[in-house]
């Protein structure tokens, strides 16, 4: 058994969380983890569910799965291994699973792509080096004095001249198709045709966007509990 390490985008190593997102728009760092070799032991198969506060997110609960679960405890929980070390005090939560058996279409796990690593295969099995794109989360409020109805807000990123934006996210659990404008006028047009009548009770929301970026949700069929998860790039 060969000691080496191989590549994999890890979410948590020891006391340092990985949130913010990379030049892909997916979280995590990539990282070198040992194989069984290199003193690499599989401590498990988890979800790694975002945790939000105050639509901004600041951790991830960690919750025992199995490698093919489909059950997610949330719309934006994804799949992680946990890897401790027998030669130190190394612990590693990384996308993807222990082992990829039984998935369709195939995606190694760390067990495959370990024992390739180790036993010099000319074409490897190479753990996900890709990541979710994680989504702050709000609860509608009355944010505006007078209006008397639950909203939601998001900022358009800059630089807003000549750029196409498009948005993505979750209504209550439900995906919400994805919108572009290359305006914010056009924008608007595009959420109040997409980003409404959503799910089951109905959630009916009316957007408006301001020329300086700023996007307001109006819930006007809803009762305070709207949980949306987006944001524009």
């Amino acid at each position: 058994m060969a000691a080496t390490f191989i590549q994999a985008r890890v979410v948590k190593h020891n006391n340092d969380v990985y949130l913010t997102e990379d030049e892909n728009s997916t979280v995590g760092v990539i990282m070198a983890i040992p194989t069984p070799g290199a003193g690499g032991v599989i401590d498990g198969d988890y979800w790694a569910d975002p945790i939000a506060d105050n639509g901004i997110l600041t951790g991830y609960n960690f919750t025992p799965t199995t490698p093919d679960s489909e059950e997610a405890p949330s719309p934006q929980a994804f799949h992680v291994f946990r890897i401790i070390t027998r030669f130190g005090n190394d612990v590693f939560y990384a996308i993807g699973s222990t082992t990829g058996a039984g998935s369709s279409p195939f995606v190694a796990g760390y067990i495959e792509a370990a024992a390739d690593a180790e036993c010099c295969s000319e074409t490897p099995a190479t753990l996900p080096t890709t990541g979710p794109t994680l989504y702050p989360c709000q609860t509608s409020c009355i944010l505006t004095a007078g209006v008397g109805a639950f909203q939601f807000i998001l900022q358009l990123p800059l630089p807003r001249s000549g750029a196409l934006f498009t948005g993505n996210g979750f209504l209550n659990g439900n995906a919400l198709p994805e919108v572009t404008g290359a305006t914010p006028a056009l924008l608007q047009t595009a959420l109040n045709a997409n980003w409404t009548n959503v799910g089951s009770p109905n959630v009916v929301v009316t957007w408006t966007v301001s020329a300086d970026g700023v996007v307001v949700g109006t819930v006007t069929d809803g009762d305070g509990t709207e949980d949306l998860c987006a944001k524009f790039v």
